[in-house]
């Protein structure tokens, strides 16, 4: 590459996008997600069949002020806010327990090595670093800076309410970073910039050190509309997830020659894109309703809702025909389905229940006990009671709100009253909090479920989140809230998976457990109704800009893309 340039890139408040590219954690994924590589650790072992895991950073890494990193860097992170408990704003993060609840151990060896220690084999930590920017971030703590606003150093700190307001890398230009660029000038509101890390470790092939480009420059722009129009006309010299819809691509391509820019087509991962996520832990004792919660557990009542979707009227009418049909999954892309094996039962698993057949539909329906109506057609409870489904659709996503009027008409073709209930984020998030939604807008993409296992297991890091919100909600409150495993249930069944899963050394015998979980799946679901699937991800390049490769993934954010693709690497031709 060549050196020179600034980069000028569209993002919001939040900084995802450039966080993205700021990818650099102490295990990475590689550039065609096929397998997880060193990054700021030369190499990690196991001990103790699999109990213990050590790290070994590699020597002279330095903080873009020039000043060593150091395991007293990690050790900040651990003793002085992780576990500190007057500091709730980090804390131990989800993968750092026992299965027991209990923390692990972690030694400092030296300035280079350090060791977590658990009850059980954790065969996942290693990868768990390599997602995003999320996990490593919150461990990424310069001491020799932050320490000044620690109260614990400093006794005029009587609070950690500075602490917190200088502790954002991405707003903050005193900020030192391991990353290929750090922060040199932030206004509200408005955008930052950032300039080249002189003591950014990375070389490439020739022995010039990294990064080639001078300077990013953010600009924040909310809009979606504006950040198009912006696109076209050639202001972004890249952007990979600022034009995200699909759906905008044959406009983008009309305007490839003007904008002087090339569209390079990535996946968006997709497994489903829209979904519908049934509740399996539905609320009993808010709702006062079990007959709903035995119905939404029913695998016929489920098939039934598949059924009687109009697919292909969805992507006509969504995607523009340029969507695939299929039942809910996870990424096509993901390492888990690489061999001809996996793809196999990837795709039997995103065949199954997608036909289109009311009639269908309409005979498990009367199978299951709902085969009476009222004076207006509508299915009933056996009763006669009032029979109604809620669909929880999340306000301002064009994907959700033009799917759920198909998917009322579908249902109600059927004999199932539905209304469709638009729900802010907050509202959204209480709602499954509480586990009393019952059916919900989603959408699905993951590439590797040890790491990230709550589409396919009934666990995870996110109470509001998925399928059996109110089981997680019981896992991470240790029995104070939710609901446990019922002994001999599905969710029983895929837990017991989960847990060899995680303690299995092995690579290609996890894979094999991931297929005994989608066969579940299969012969029990769907637990979430995929729709439409594989969607392509654009991604705006100008002509100059170079070395952006022609494969990535964007909608799995824990593999790091773009920031896998090594941003460090992209340069301007002259």
């Amino acid at each position: 590459g060549q050196y020179g340039g600034t980069w000028h890139l569209p993002d919001d408040p939040w900084m995802g996008n450039l966080r993205m590219i700021m990818y650099d954690p102490p295990v990475r994924w590689n550039r065609d997600y096929t397998a997880y590589i060193p990054g700021l650790v030369k190499k990690w072992e196991f001990s103790d069949e699999g109990k213990t895991i050590t790290f070994y950073f590699r020597k002279g890494l330095k903080w873009s002020d020039g000043y060593p990193f150091t395991m007293e860097d990690l050790r900040f992170w651990w003793e002085d806010l992780a576990t500190n408990d007057e500091y709730r704003v980090i804390q131990p993060p989800w993968w750092s327990h026992n299965i027991d609840g209990t923390l692990m151990k972690v030694k400092f060896i030296d300035d280079y090595t350090i060791s977590f220690t658990f009850k059980e084999p954790h065969w996942n930590i290693p990868y768990i670093l390599a997602s995003g920017f999320w996990e490593w971030e919150s461990m990424m703590k310069p001491k020799h800076y932050l320490k000044q606003f620690h109260p614990k150093y400093n006794s005029e700190m009587k609070n950690y309410t500075t602490f917190q307001d200088k502790d954002k890398w991405w707003l903050n230009p005193e900020y030192p970073v391991l990353f290929a660029w750090h922060t040199v000038e932030y206004t509200p509101g408005e955008g930052a910039t950032y300039e080249r890390n002189p003591y950014y470790w990375k070389i490439d092939t020739a022995g010039n050190q990294l990064p080639y480009i001078d300077r990013i420059e953010v600009r924040y722009v909310t809009d979606p509309e504006v950040r198009l129009l912006q696109a076209i006309r050639g202001e972004y010299d890249a952007t990979f997830r600022g034009v995200k819809d699909p759906l905008k691509i044959p406009l983008l391509k009309e305007k490839e020659k003007s904008g002087n820019y090339r569209v390079i087509l990535w996946k968006e991962g997709a497994g489903a894109w829209p979904g519908v996520t049934v509740n399996q832990t539905y609320n009993v004792e808010k709702t006062k309703d079990p007959f709903m919660r035995n119905l939404l557990r029913n695998k016929y009542f489920r098939r039934a809702l598949s059924y009687a979707i109009d697919r292909k009227r969805v992507n006509d009418v969504v995607w523009n025909g340029m969507a695939r049909i299929q039942q809910f999954t996870i990424s096509e892309e993901s390492w888990h389905f690489a061999s001809p094996e996996g793809k196999k039962i990837w795709q039997e698993w995103a065949n199954s229940y997608v036909e289109y057949n009311p009639q269908k539909a309409n005979e498990l329906l009367d199978e299951i006990g709902l085969n009476k109506r009222d004076k207006d057609g509508f299915r009933t409870r056996p009763d006669g009671t009032k029979l109604e489904l809620i669909l929880d659709v999340r306000a301002g996503k064009r994907v959700f709100s033009e799917t759920a009027p198909i998917l009322k008409k579908n249902w109600e073709a059927i004999g199932l009253r539905t209304v469709i209930n638009t729900v802010n984020k907050a509202t959204q998030k209480l709602r499954g909090a509480q586990s009393i939604y019952q059916l919900r807008m989603d959408e699905a993409s993951e590439m590797d479920l040890w790491i990230y296992p709550d589409w396919v297991f009934p666990t995870g890091t996110d109470p509001c989140r998925r399928m059996w919100p109110y089981i997680v909600r019981y896992q991470i409150t240790n029995g104070r809230e939710g609901e446990p495993i019922k002994k001999g249930s599905v969710e029983d069944r895929l837990m017991e998976i989960y847990n060899k899963g995680i303690s299995e050394p092995d690579l290609e015998k996890r894979n094999h457990y991931i297929w005994d979980a989608v066969r579940i799946h299969i012969d029990e679901g769907p637990f979430c109704i995929g729709i439409t699937g594989g969607q392509p991800s654009p991604v705006v390049v100008k002509n100059n800009f170079r070395n952006v490769p022609d494969f990535g993934v964007l909608g799995p954010w824990a593999v790091g893309a773009p920031g896998n693709t090594n941003p460090e690497q992209y340069f301007f031709k002259r």
